[in-house]
């Protein structure tokens, strides 16, 4: 397909180093896995990687697994991409993380790391990720990196084993002093896929959720960055309560700072995937998320920026009159676009409704589409 116009700033890029990792989350997208996985890139393939990746613009790269903390060359890799980029954030379970370790990823210049909570209660966060301890050894983490004054976010994925916890979670947050709190809608790839649909949200209590997350976003607005991922429509429901996106407290921008900014806190619009966001996989394959297992092309094989530019699936997935269902027939597409994911994920077709919005554009006498 010919490119017909120059592609968006790419954004976001997430990087699964490996597939290995220390625990067995019920929703892992990576499918985690003990030993080294068939097929991994190799360090010098990962550092030629991100040569190319900084050929096409300066994302945010986010280092993630499985457990990225696991590879030998961890700090290799991130001092190389430190050395490249702006951003360099790292995604992490948080329970191999110690005071030497959390010294290292601050040496290294990390700007941000993410660690899971799934539990503001150990039993909860400890049953979630299959392993008895791990909620103490992940706040055990987190206050190692708070020592070393690494700025931290706490990711969350909500299923209706956690969905009563989500206050304390993010009194957690707050009491911690983070910088960040993000809700995680789970979209059922991977492990996921596997969860039964009696612990995933229905449609109608997902938004209820998101309304109960607008609304603390807003009330907390300068003491702590709140932001759904996996949630396109929440832009329609802050849209609807009247609300906008909010500013991060100050200081916590890195480099943006503001509704819409360019920063790890940036607010633009709902589903991202192959827009402005990318994932490679541990295997070199470019992805439009990291919950849509659909490749665009391998950098073994292509060029990123090649890819980026000129791939056929990211050239629909960035027009909007490419979607199905009530999905295209919505006024908030734009703004919105449904989770690509989801919707891979419940029919195979990348394009087709977001199957975990109860809105219905024909009548909810919404915007025009």
């Amino acid at each position: 397909m010919p490119v017909t116009s120059p592609p968006p700033p790419l954004r976001l890029v997430f990087w699964e180093l490996t597939a290995r990792c220390n625990l067995k989350c019920q929703h892992c997208r990576a499918e985690a896995q003990d030993d080294y996985a068939e097929g991994e890139l190799s360090t010098e393939e990962v550092l030629a990687a991100a040569d190319a990746i900084r050929a096409a613009g300066d994302p945010i790269v986010i280092l993630t697994g499985g457990e990225p903390l696991v590879r030998h060359d961890i700090f290799t890799i991130a001092e190389h991409c430190v050395d490249r980029f702006s951003r360099v954030a790292l995604a992490t379970n948080g329970t191999q993380v110690d005071a030497a370790m959390a010294r290292r990823i601050a040496d290294v210049g990390i700007k941000r790391v993410s660690i899971s909570l799934d539990g503001a209660q150990p039993a909860v966060h400890d049953a979630f990720r299959g392993q008895l301890g791990c909620h103490q050894a992940a706040m055990s983490g987190i206050d190692a990196l708070r020592t070393a004054n690494v700025p931290l976010q706490i990711n969350t994925t909500v299923t209706r084993d956690n969905e009563n916890e989500l206050p304390s979670l993010l009194q957690l947050a707050l009491d911690l002093k983070v910088s960040a709190f993000h809700l995680f809608m789970l979209v059922p790839v991977g492990c996921g896929a596997e969860i039964s649909d009696d612990k995933r949200l229905t449609p109608e209590r997902f938004e209820e959720v998101l309304v109960w997350l607008a609304h603390k976003t807003q009330e907390l607005q300068g003491r702590l960055q709140i932001k759904a991922t996996c949630a396109p429509q929440y832009y329609r429901i802050i849209h609807e309560m009247g609300l906008k996106p909010t500013a991060p407290p100050p200081g916590h921008g890195h480099g943006g700072g503001r509704p819409g900014g360019h920063g790890m806190n940036a607010h633009t619009r709902g589903c991202l995937a192959g827009s402005s966001v990318c994932f490679i996989s541990r295997t070199g394959d470019i992805q439009p998320c990291g919950y849509l297992p659909v490749s665009a092309g391998n950098i073994r094989t292509r060029a990123f920026e090649d890819i980026w530019s000129g791939s056929e699936l990211f050239q629909q997935l960035r027009d909007p009159t490419s979607l199905k269902g009530k999905c295209g027939a919505c006024g908030y597409r734009v703004l919105c676009q449904g989770c690509r994911a989801r919707a891979y994920a419940e029919t195979g077709d990348a394009f087709a409704e977001e199957p975990d919005c109860p809105y219905n554009p024909l009548e909810s006498g919404g915007p025009p589409p």
